[in-house]
């Protein structure tokens, strides 16, 4: 009995890593296709790049789309900043997302009794998203093309609309906060004892303006297209 059951938990455990397997392969730009277990590997000063069952190794470059444990990750061309996105939405409408980062130079900003100061440069990284309809040509999945993709949805086309909403409070929330920023300076012009916490207010109305209505956003827009995958299922 023990010995049956040990056969057994070895061919489940079989069945499993050759499914986990089989799941994974690296497409290349010429066609081909190479299944087996992938893995991402990038080391210091040299090019990121795939290997395959621990033997084979492709360059990024060569590749158009993979996928590992981690996921499936399709090319983004030059256009859109010729990097690999990550597949987090599947069906009718495929929505991607990838990492951008970027390095803001620093400026001057006025200060108190006609002087400037100097604010440092910053490191931003945020998410790009990117869809495609029924395998067609991928698009930045920003307010109009997803409107123009989706609108034979309803109820994909009421999240949009609420998405809408919060694009307006972002805009309004960043103008207000800049606009008490310069506020306080200008109030300050001619004060020996500079308080920056007028400053500083402003900042997190601006900030805090844009970055949580942010997540809301991306929330309604993969909430838009599932309800579009799933019409008759999906109701949230």
């Amino acid at each position: 009995m023990k010995k049956l059951i040990s056969f057994f938990l070895v061919a489940i455990t079989f069945t499993t890593l050759v499914l986990s397997q089989s799941n994974q392969f690296v497409e290349l730009k010429n066609g081909t296709r190479i299944e087996g277990t992938v893995v991402y590997q990038s080391k210091m000063f040299k090019s990121p790049r795939l290997i395959v069952n621990d033997t084979t190794s492709y360059p990024l470059r060569e590749v158009k789309a993979y996928q590992t444990e981690d996921g499936y990750f399709l090319r983004i061309e030059k256009g859109f900043g010729d990097d690999f996105a990550k597949r987090i939405e599947e069906g009718n409408i495929d929505l991607y997302t990838r990492t951008v980062n970027s390095f803001g130079g620093g400026s001057w900003v006025p200060g108190p009794n006609g002087t400037q100061m100097y604010m440092g440069p910053n490191f931003n990284s945020s998410q790009v998203e990117y869809f495609s309809k029924d395998g067609g040509e991928l698009q930045k999945a920003n307010a109009r093309n997803l409107k123009r993709a989706l609108a034979d949805n309803v109820m994909s086309m009421s999240y949009l609309k609420k998405r809408d909403g919060l694009t307006a409070v972002q805009v309004i929330g960043v103008i207000g906060g800049i606009a008490i920023g310069a506020a306080s300076v200008a109030s300050q012009a001619d004060s020996e004892d500079f308080n920056a916490s007028g400053v500083i207010i402003g900042g997190l109305i601006a900030s805090g303006s844009s970055w949580i209505p942010y997540f809301a956003k991306k929330d309604l827009t993969q909430k838009a297209i599932r309800a579009y995958n799933n019409p008759d299922r999906y109701n949230e």
